[in-house]
């Protein structure tokens, strides 16, 4: 990821509609994933693998022992939101392996060379019986400066992530679309800055919201998220793909 993409994420995460409602949605996962290994018998242990700024962790922290994970420099010193402890995956030498019974990957396979091959990094660190909740982008029509700053290699269908899943050799518990509620504003905005404004489509397309509009977003969000986190509808199409996994 570009250093433009730790700023922004580190700028927007707190407040901002689409990580709010992101939140909202993979913890929903994550409790399901929880509820699921609670014949553990002892506290569950957390991975949030690809973690950024570690912001994350702090609500990961309600469910078990956490542990962020990450490759890059910035995330890991300059923009570190965090005093969980950190795993630097450029010098895994093993020793977490086989330790976590639940694994976050959010927004992270699409940076991958090769996703399987990801897939199956994550899954060295697993405990038996443990479980993935990941999200990624939707749709290569989608394409914009959110991706290459964060030096995207891909944006997927839900077939293609099932498909990625099951090379890997994982089940895919449950998989959905998200964000289908603003997907045409989200489409709408991204193909207008092409057309009208193409020196700035390889920058950031999050800009400060009026209070009023965040949180309008928010609400409208918000409740999809809780439709799909619970697993009572999935969406039919959606700016983004939620998948919670359990390795064979």
């Amino acid at each position: 990821m570009q250093r433009e993409g730790y700023q922004v994420t580190a700028e927007f995460e707190t407040n901002y509609w689409w990580f709010l409602s992101r939140r909202e949605l993979f913890l929903t996962q994550v409790r399901k994933a929880a509820e699921d290994l609670s014949s553990v018998g002892r506290p569950l242990m957390l991975l949030d693998f690809g973690c950024g700024t570690g912001f994350n962790l702090n609500f990961l922290a309600n469910f078990g022992i956490v542990y962020g994970a990450d490759v890059a420099k910035e995330s890991l010193t300059e923009f570190q939101k965090t005093n969980f402890p950190l795993i630097n995956l450029k010098f895994d030498d093993g020793a977490y392996h086989g330790r976590f019974n639940i694994l976050t990957a959010l927004d992270v396979l699409e940076h991958t060379d090769d996703d399987v091959a990801a897939l199956q990094q994550m899954k060295q660190f697993l405990a038996p019986q443990a479980q993935i909740v990941l999200t990624v982008p939707a749709y290569r029509w989608l394409w914009s400066g959110e991706d290459i700053i964060s030096h995207h290699k891909r944006r997927y269908t839900r077939t293609d992530l099932i498909q990625c899943a099951h090379q890997a050799g994982c089940e895919v518990l449950y998989c959905s679309y998200f964000n289908f509620s603003v997907l045409p504003m989200i489409a709408s905005v991204i193909w207008f800055k092409k057309l009208c404004s193409p020196h700035q489509a390889e920058h950031s397309d999050l800009r400060p919201l009026p209070h009023w509009l965040n949180s309008f977003l928010y609400k409208l969000t918000s409740c999809e998220a809780r439709w799909v986190g619970e697993q009572r509808q999935r969406m039919p199409a959606g700016a983004s793909l939620i998948c919670r996994l359990k390795p064979l």
